[in-house]
């Protein structure tokens, strides 16, 4: 009897043990959601401040901290550059970027996101108030070469690993240090921003990639098509013309044409294909969808051709929409398309979030390459490549040559309205490095400049084989 009355007693305080366990896990569970929901519903920066305080840290690829908590603070990386060229990718506690790491990551960075016995593990060792460490894809020497390349300008710059999807480098200028957005000071127009995501642009030239993969995949049109461009004159009424070379290129054929970017032979093409073919080879390389990275929605790339009559398809050929057309798209899926040419046609699904983990150290998620979307047939990729390597090697792209480095690219120029209602001249260039340790792709786009951006991709493709990418 005293046996069994010392094991009930022993049963009842280990039942008791469980229960209050039980108890503290689930109350710390109901306490996180209480403050998640109080920062949703519009808490002040004090009460952000509590909850990041104990939050999981940021990482770059190559071991930088970009954002941890210490001692109940919130900080960034110490190196001030570093964290400025960071802001619209990993963002801050105060959520002032809702579309950053910081905000769109702030269940795994505070734990919440965790399963009810992977909690109770952690309380039980006395680290269930720490939050899930992140290891983001992006290089900080990557980060802190393309802040230092937009240091004069306003624009983007994108870096991917064409075989994998993962973003090494994303950067916008105008930025400012998470403590200016944290004490919001020195705040000025666009600076919060985020370009390479989010913004909007004409493509100009370099949508003539797409107009030219349509073109090498339909089998009722002429290979060996010739236009004669007339340089200033319109191709049809209301049609495309040169607006760089007045004088005009003459009788091109397809190779010259993409070489000189002619928009007389581009705008006769789109024609020759039509609304329906052009659009659909857009939509092949993403356009018309939704695009993510990762938990990142990035803004959808347009290709609406309303408007009527072959003039307004001509301009969409070039990428300069005309009346009631819209065609945009964002630094972002423009180097997704260059690494889809690279990568024999298919487009990796970007990556940004490379590795979470635990309080213990374990990991809880790792990053898997994953095809995104087939864009085009591994010969026409070829057949671009072989083009966009004499546009920079003797065409228009010629500041993207660099001595001991294969780039095939495309440059493009777009006039686009800004918020004033004034006209702009945006400088574009996309392209990627041929290379089996480092298969870079680029995209750059600059605001207000008509031909640094070839300069800016190529000096960015020129440090990154530099730097030891995994």
């Amino acid at each position: 009897m005293r046996q069994f009355l010392r094991n009930l007693k022993m049963t009842t305080a280990l039942l008791v043990l469980f229960v209050a366990v039980l108890l503290v896990a689930l109350f710390i569970q109901q306490k996180r959601s209480t403050e998640e929901l109080s920062v949703a519903a519009g808490e002040n920066k004090y009460a952000l401040q509590q909850i990041y305080s104990r939050a999981g840290s940021i990482s770059s690829s190559d071991g930088v901290v970009l954002a941890h908590s210490d001692e109940g603070e919130r900080a960034y990386a110490e190196n001030s550059e570093l964290a400025r060229a960071c802001l619209h990718l990993v963002g801050d506690y105060t959520h002032r970027l809702p579309n950053s790491v910081e905000s769109i990551y702030m269940q795994e960075l505070l734990g919440s996101s965790r399963s009810f016995l992977e909690q109770l593990n952690l309380d039980i060792r006395g680290q269930g108030f720490e939050g899930n460490d992140l290891v983001l894809t992006v290089n900080a020497d990557l980060m802190l070469k393309a802040s230092r390349l937009l240091k004069d300008y306003r624009g983007s710059v994108v870096l991917l690993n064409y075989e994998t999807g993962d973003l090494l480098a994303l950067v916008n200028s105008p930025t400012v240090s998470p403590q200016d957005v944290i004490n919001w000071e020195n705040i000025t127009e666009g600076t919060l921003f985020n370009r390479a995501l989010y913004g909007r642009y004409y493509p100009g030239s370099t949508i003539k990639m797409l107009t030219t993969a349509a073109f090498l995949e339909d089998p009722d049109q002429d290979m060996d098509m010739q236009v004669v461009c007339l340089g200033s004159e319109e191709i049809v009424p209301a049609g495309a013309k040169e607006t760089l070379t007045p004088e005009g290129h003459g009788t091109v054929e397809l190779r010259e044409a993409f070489r000189e970017s002619c928009n007389a032979f581009f705008g006769k093409l789109a024609i020759a294909l039509g609304r329906e073919d052009f659009t659909n080879k857009a939509e092949d390389f993403g356009f018309n969808k939704d695009l993510n990275l990762d938990h990142f929605k990035i803004a959808q790339s347009l290709l609406d051709l309303q408007e009527p009559g072959q003039g307004a398809l001509s301009w969409a050929g070039v990428g300069q929409p005309i009346g009631q057309d819209r065609i945009t798209i964002s630094p972002m899926h423009l180097a997704a398309i260059a690494g889809a040419i690279a990568n024999d046609g298919v487009m990796m699904k970007p990556r940004v979030l490379l590795q979470e983990i635990d309080p213990l150290g374990s990991v809880r998620y790792t990053r898997e390459a994953e095809d995104y979307f087939v864009c085009c047939q591994p010969g026409t990729a070829a057949d671009l490549e072989e083009l966009m390597l004499e546009v920079v090697d003797s065409g228009t792209g010629r500041r993207a040559s660099r001595a001991g480095l294969k780039i095939a690219g495309k440059t493009g120029t777009a006039e686009m309205a800004n918020e004033d209602g004034e006209i702009v001249v945006n400088s574009l260039f996309s392209g990627y490095l041929i290379s089996d340790s480092h298969p870079l792709a680029v995209a750059v786009i600059l605001e207000g400049e008509n031909r640094d951006a070839a300069t800016v991709a190529a000096d960015m493709l020129q440090y990154a084989v530099s730097v030891d990418i995994p």
